[in-house]
């Protein structure tokens, strides 16, 4: 079952669930709700997918990366505001901000007509969600948490390449790329007892409301004993998403809990109106440059997954 479909399972099941129930009104009080964890897991950026589609027009045919998977320790670390609304169906207004980062050491190797390409890239992806929303207490062990969701969004990646052959080659490769978009989502909780809930979390529709435009820059520079090239491309950079997060969490003591989940997400990116061009010993390389142009506005995708664990603290306001 694909993401898109899983999401749209789960937000029908619901909808199916809460019309069965008798809203009685959960009040939760003012809550400050501290939040933190880590997630081990793959990540997979659309900047492997982009370089690897340039170089097919510079004859070089890069293999997948490696060391996608890792753990990561920033992720979901921020608070969340509850505000009480009163009993009833609406029984809470909240916002937050959450921050996540990611870290990986990416190493591949190349081919070309005569030779070898030993790479490797030093990466990092970061991006804070600030989170708007209300709790819609259906039962008393039932909410739907509807959101939206401002993401802002940074990647960089520093790859350093040597080439083993006719020609040998040494090259350096920066690229980063920065986005904000907004996003609509929600989340679901049920209490199996009073300190055992489950819980999910979605993101299914973007960008709404805001459609900020980001930005992708790349420079390349390789140097070679048959000359020198240069390759540059800059353009906008936007970006959607679609997520599903499903765990648990257990109340250890009052006010303290533990959760876990498992988390999938998936953000399509795709360059706008980029500027592109290679040259080589001083003259455009007009192959190499349509590569660098394709490379850059192609849609793309960002994937996470994996096991994230962490801990939840409720500070009474």
């Amino acid at each position: 079952m694909t993401l898109k479909k899983s999401i749209l399972f789960l937000i029908a099941f619901s909808t199916f669930f809460t019309s069965a129930v008798f809203a009685q009104g959960k009040v939760e009080g003012n809550v400050l709700r501290l939040k933190g964890g880590l997630l081990y897991g793959s990540l997979k950026t659309d900047i492997e997918k982009r370089t690897t589609f340039a170089g097919y027009f510079s004859r070089e045919l890069n293999q997948d990366w490696e060391n996608t998977r890792g753990l990561s320790l920033l992720n979901n670390l921020g608070a969340d505001y509850f505000h009480s609304l009163g009993g009833g169906l609406l029984s809470n207004a909240f916002f937050g901000l959450q921050l996540n980062g990611f870290s990986r050491d990416y190493a591949w190797r190349s081919f070309y007509p005569l030779g070898v390409g030993i790479k490797e890239g030093t990466y990092s992806f970061n991006y804070n969600d600030l989170n708007f929303g209300v709790t819609l207490s259906l039962a008393d062990n039932f909410r739907i948490l509807p959101k939206y969701v401002l993401r802002v969004t940074e990647q960089k990646m520093n790859g350093t390449y040597l080439g083993l052959g006719d020609p040998s080659y040494f090259g350096t490769q920066s690229v980063t790329s920065t986005g904000m978009s907004g996003l609509i989502g929600a989340g679901f909780e049920y209490d199996l007892t009073s300190n055992v809930t489950l819980f999910a979390d979605v993101l299914v529709y973007g960008p709404f409301l805001l459609r900020g435009r980001g930005k992708y820059d790349s420079e390349l520079i390789v140097l070679s004993d048959s000359g020198a090239s240069y390759g540059v491309a800059n353009g906008g950079y936007m970006f959607s998403s679609q997520k599903l997060s499903v765990g648990g969490n257990y109340e250890i003591i009052p006010k303290l809990r533990i959760f876990a989940s498992f988390d999938q997400e998936r953000m399509d990116t795709k360059g706008e109106s980029p500027t592109a061009f290679v040259l080589t010993n001083g003259v455009i390389n007009t192959l190499a440059s349509v590569g660098q142009y394709l490379g850059a506005s192609n849609e793309e995708r960002i994937k996470i997954s994996g096991a994230k664990f962490g801990l939840t603290y409720d500070l009474g306001m």
